[in-house]
C-alpha cells in the first residue's frame, strides 16, 4: 500500500496542520508515514507545499507525476504544483482564491477559476471543486477551512485509517480550546460531499 498526498496553499491556510493531522492518523494506525514541507514566505501568504507519504515509502518527497491526491487549499497553487500530478491523480480544489499583492497592485493577473480547472483537467479528469471556505464560514470558523477539506478527503478518498482516527488525531494536534469547532468542521466537510 502506498498513498501520496500533496497539500498546497499559501501561508496561513493550515497546510502544515493538515499534514500533521493526516500523519498522526497514519501513525496511530501503525502505518509508515513520511512528511516534508517546503515553503517560501509562508507568514506573508507565500506558497506552501507539504508532502505526506503513507505505506511502502522510503523518501519524504513525492516524485514528480506521482501524487495520488492533491489537496489545493488555494486554486492557483494547484497549477503551480501540477507537475506532481498524473492522469490518475485526484484533486480536491478549494474554490476560494487568495489574491496576492502582485495582483492587487496591478503587476500580475490572477487566472480565472475556469481556466485553472481547464488546465488541471488536461492532466486528470478527477478534479473535485469544493467551496470548503464557505462550509467553514457557515460553522463560524473560516480558519478551519483546512479541516473541512480533511473531512472532504475522508469522504472522497479511501484512506488507510478510520474517520474516528482522524478525530482523535485532530485532538492530539490542535490545542484543546480548538477541538469543538474543528471536530464540527471535520464533520461538516465530510457531510458536504
Amino acid at each position: 500500500m502506498k498513498l501520496n498526498i500533496l497539500i498546497v496553499g499559501v501561508g496561513g491556510q493550515g497546510a502544515l496542520t493538515t499534514a500533521a493531522i493526516l500523519a498522526r492518523a497514519a501513525l496511530k494506525s501503525k502505518i509508515n508515514v513520511l512528511t516534508a514541507e517546503t515553503h517560501g514566505m509562508a507568514q506573508r501568504g507565500g506558497s506552501v507545499e507539504v508532502h505526506v507519504r503513507m505505506g511502502d515509502v522510503f523518501s519524504p518527497l513525492i516524485p514528480l507525476c506521482d501524487a495520488d491526491v492533491m489537496i489545493a487549499l488555494e486554486p492557483s497553487e494547484a497549477l503551480r504544483y501540477s507537475n506532481y500530478l498524473n492522469e490518475d491523480s485526484k484533486i480536491i480544489l478549494n474554490s476560494r482564491a487568495i489574491i496576492p499583492p502582485s495582483v492587487t497592485t496591478g503587476r500580475a493577473e490572477y487566472p480565472d477559476l475556469d481556466i485553472i480547472i481547464g488546465e488541471l483537467k488536461k492532466i486528470t479528469n478527477d478534479v473535485r471543486v469544493v467551496d470548503a471556505s464557505s462550509v467553514a464560514e457557515e460553522i463560524g470558523a473560516i480558519q478551519a477551512t483546512n479541516v473541512v477539506v480533511i473531512g472532504m478527503l475522508a469522504k472522497l478518498v479511501e484512506l488507510p485509517f478510520k474517520y474516528e482516527t482522524l478525530e482523535e488525531s485532530l485532538k492530539e494536534v490542535l490545542p484543546e480550546k480548538l477541538h469543538e469547532i474543528n471536530l464540527k468542521a471535520l464533520k461538516a466537510g465530510y457531510n458536504a460531499v
